[in-house]
């Protein structure tokens, strides 16, 4: 069995080790959390005929925007090789094309909707409200011991013809749909 390696874990470990987001900046809480779906983004895998080589990695923001951190950190990295896109939208309809939808917590009313319109695209569905994973949302981030973690909905994942990674797996704090 392959081990994680040092920078995976880094990767989700470093946000980790900031203030406990109880007593940290609204800034930072949210440059944490996108500094998450960056990472379950490029630990996620999309079928080859779901998106061109040459098309920028389009995240959309359903709802609320978080915070103008939360946009700028989103939109600093590059993933698989494609530079980002960062898109604020209004409805589930205007995610076509996107690769990750992050779902605010503003749209709670309308959360089970939009999941069932995104079912069955190629979209990674992320989001950080509470019981998101059990409405049919892929990855929730979650207060784990007032810091962040994320659970994942694994029969969702698959629905979506989309494979997280071994390692992903393995830091989440719980697989839901397994």
């Amino acid at each position: 069995m392959k081990s994680l390696s040092l920078p995976l874990l880094l990767m989700f470990f470093l946000p980790l080790t900031l203030p406990p987001l109880a007593t940290g900046a609204r800034q930072d809480e949210s440059q944490v959390k996108a500094v998450f779906v960056l990472n379950f983004a490029k630990l996620t895998q999309w079928p080859a005929d779901a998106h061109r080589d040459n098309e920028p990695f389009t995240i959309a923001i359903l709802g609320r925007i978080p915070s103008a951190a939360f946009m700028a950190t989103l939109k600093t990295q590059q993933i698989h090789g494609s530079k980002t896109l960062v898109r604020h939208i209004e409805s589930a309809a205007e995610a076509r094309g996107s690769h990750l939808v992050y779902i605010s917590p503003s749209e709670r009313q309308r959360v089970s909707a939009i999941l069932r319109e995104l079912r069955h695209q190629n979209v990674l569905t992320v989001s950080d409200m509470e019981g998101f994973c059990e409405t049919g949302g892929m990855i929730g981030l979650v207060p784990i011991q007032n810091r962040l973690g994320f659970e994942i909905n694994l029969g969702a994942v698959r629905q979506a013809r989309l494979t997280v990674s071994s390692q992903l797996l393995k830091l989440a704090r719980t697989i839901h749909g397994n």
